[in-house]
């Protein structure tokens, strides 16, 4: 009896907000959270709903389900509960505008990324994986336009930002942050479910938890990813992502892309090396206490987390363990 009370203890204190904190309890609530408005959505778009999942709409009510879900009542929800600071501090305009300056490379890798690895997808034999979450649109408006930058970037960059630089963050102290720029991308892009860009996540996750660290706020990272879109829609002609729709097999891409895409890249690397470099003197200065802040690191990112392993518990496990299914299902060619 002393046994099973004691796993009955454990698992019951799991499942609470635990002191001190740890990065991977949010991971189990965002798992549920999108397990369960993917099967609200599929609900939804069993026939109740008169749009399409892929028309812009359609996916609009995707993306605000999810969002909400699945990043947005879980941060909110810990952050109560634990009285997490998860948004950061405002440190400057002159840094926010840095880190929206920063989407531009962040767009050139998105891009080429995507069709370098689609192109080498396709040529190792395999098939078009199509993301979750997607539209597709015939022509543009300017209507139609801006309720896409609404929801292909702005509700996710807030959501994604929220949840992921501003909840999990917290769940590393200053000692761990480095182990931060690692995980905290990979699980980004576990949560993105889009196996196509998965390289091109990867590496804006990392620039993410950067801006993060130097900005100390989640504004930077979301002004960044809305940056990104603006400079696709500035220079989309000559860096063009591949349309999943209109290709099959290796022989429907372009050679040309590549032409654009290697390039971008290169360009790409010299301008994040200048926007870290000009961050990062400025979060050196702003450190050195010129305007007049004497908080030390641990007490302002941080201050309530618990060690690195701490994060490898049961409601990270479970999250995990759901993600995982999801992704299967997406291999399988489940939509919603």
């Amino acid at each position: 009896m002393a046994v099973l009370q004691a796993v009955k203890n454990f698992i019951v204190n799991s499942f609470k907000v635990p002191k001190p904190f740890n990065w991977g309890y949010p991971v189990f609530f965002g798992g549920v959270g999108m397990g369960l408005s993917i099967l609200l959505l599929k609900l939804l778009f069993g026939g109740a709903f008169p749009f399409s999942s892929t028309s812009l709409i359609g996916c609009a009510v995707i993306v605000l389900m999810i969002v909400m879900f699945a990043f947005v009542v879980p941060a909110v929800f810990i952050a109560e509960k634990g009285k997490l600071d998860i948004t950061g501090r405002y440190t400057g305009i002159g840094v926010l505008i840095l880190s929206f300056l920063s989407g531009a490379p962040l767009y050139l890798i998105k891009a080429s990324f995507h069709n370098i690895f689609l192109a080498f997808w396709l040529r190792t034999g395999g098939s078009v994986v199509f993301p979750a979450v997607f539209y597709h649109l015939e022509g543009r408006s300017g209507l139609t336009l801006a309720l896409s930058i609404l929801i292909d970037t702005v509700i996710p960059a807030f959501g994604f930002a929220l949840f992921f630089m501003g909840i999990v963050w917290q769940g590393f102290t200053e000692k761990h942050k480095t182990w931060a720029f690692i995980i905290i991308p990979i699980l980004i892009a576990l949560f993105s479910f889009d196996f196509i860009d998965l390289p091109a996540i990867l590496v804006i996750g990392w620039w993410l938890c950067i801006l993060r660290s130097r900005t100390e706020n989640i504004y930077g990272p979301i002004l960044a990813l809305i940056g990104a879109r603006f400079t696709g829609i500035l220079i989309g002609f000559i860096v063009e992502e591949i349309d999943l729709t209109t290709v099959r097999t290796f022989s429907d891409v372009p050679n040309t892309i590549y032409y654009a895409c290697i390039p971008a890249i290169f360009v790409a690397i010299i301008l994040i090396s200048f926007f870290r470099k000009a961050l990062g003197e400025f979060h050196v200065a702003y450190s050195a206490d010129i305007y007049g802040d004497p908080r030390e690191p641990e007490e302002r990112d941080g201050g309530k987390a618990a060690g690195l392993l701490w994060g490898f518990n049961l409601t990270f496990v479970l999250g995990i363990i759901v993600c995982i299914v999801f992704w299967a299902l997406l291999f399988d060619g489940f939509r919603i």
